[in-house]
Order: C-alpha cells, then structure tokens, then sequence
C-alpha cells in the first residue's frame, strides 16, 4: 500500500522537473538569437572592422546573409545544456518549498513569494560554481591568445 503514494510523488516531481526543464529549453531556443547578436557587438573590434554591425538590424541582416537562419543558432549547445536542467531545479524546488509552506497559515501571496525566493536562492546554489567557472573562462582573453604562442 506505501508504494501507491510514492509512485504518485515521483509522476509529480518527473512532471514539474519535465515542465522546467521544457520551459528552458524553450528559452533558449526563442532567446539564442538575441544573445548571439549581443555577443557579436562585444567582441566586435572597432567600427573600421569590415565585420562590425552599425545597428542591431545590420547585425541581424549581416549574419543571416552571411550565415544564414542557423548562424543565429551558432554555440545553442551549451546553454540548452546548462539551462534546462537549470531551471527543472527552479521548478521542482519551487512546487516543493510551496508545499512545505502549506503547512504554515501564510497568504498565498506570500507563499509564492517565499517559494520564489527559496527556489531562486536554491538554484544559484546549484548554479554558481558553473557561473563562477563559465564567467572565469570568458574574462580571461588572453588565454587562448598565450597558449597557441607556446
């Protein structure tokens, strides 16, 4: 008879983790584009680059011309990787903080908020150290630059 209610409780956490994890996925996918233009600008040398974009609707038309609908899709790999399981966290730890808050007589204003909030700082616990390490790699231009002249 107890193996009924777990059963229950892992459809439920398989669900909420499946609808996060979902959910950044579909980020990504609609928000990659943007962020590759972003990254372009900040790595675009000076103006008198025959690569730089004058606007944002330059850059857009350049790397579709140059590079076609899947140039906008360019390095989606890893952010697909870190983001979905990432916010599967967000979710799954979300539904559970607003269950463990039933228990006390909040307003449920309040207990989403404090969920959000317990959610939030669960997932940059989880999150961090690969921020740490991502951003670490990122500022650290010279590198690369270093070890191909060695």
């Amino acid at each position: 008879m107890s193996a009924k209610p777990e059963v229950g409780l892992v459809r439920e956490a398989s669900r909420q983790i499946v609808a996060g994890g979902s959910a950044g996925l579909v980020e990504i996918c609609l928000m990659h584009p943007l962020d590759v233009v972003k990254t372009r600008f900040q790595i675009q040398r000076c103006a008198t680059d025959p690569n730089s974009y004058k606007s944002l609707v330059d850059s857009f038309q350049m790397i579709f011309q140059m590079e076609g609908l899947f140039g906008f899709y360019k390095g989606i790999l890893p952010p697909i990787l870190a983001e979905t399981p990432k916010r599967a966290v967000k979710f799954f730890t979300f539904e559970q903080y607003k269950k463990l808050l039933g228990y006390v007589s909040l307003s449920p204003a309040l207990t989403f908020a404090i969920a959000g909030l317990g959610s939030g700082l669960t997932e940059a616990v989880v999150v961090n150290p690969f921020e740490v390490v991502k951003v670490g790699l990122q500022a650290n231009r010279n590198t690369f630059a270093e070890e191909a002249l060695h």
